[in-house]
């Protein structure tokens, strides 16, 4: 299954959307560590100490699934994960 990865805010320097296949059911978490092993470039925006970073937010059909615990929640074909972090100006 593909999934695209929307980067916004200069701080990832990530102009392009990166799409990635997947397996089936992947979660969002699995899908993160996938594209931070992918574009190497991403993993210290990403992650701090094994953790996803507190000062991004991660939406998946207009939810943000960092404050709602849902990292674990299985992607579908086609999805769209947009991060965006927290000091994003306007």
């Amino acid at each position: 299954m593909k999934v695209k990865f929307i980067f916004k805010g200069s701080v990832f320097e990530q102009k392009e959307p990166i799409e990635l296949d997947l397996v089936e059911n992947s979660t969002i978490l699995e899908a993160l560590n996938l594209v931070s092993e992918k574009k190497p470039k991403l993993h210290s925006l990403l992650f701090k100490d094994g953790q996803l970073r507190s000062d991004i937010l991660v939406i998946v059909d207009k939810t943000d699934v960092l404050s709602m615990g849902l990292l674990d929640f299985q992607l579908s074909n086609n999805q769209e994960i947009v991060i965006l972090p927290l000091a994003h100006g306007g």
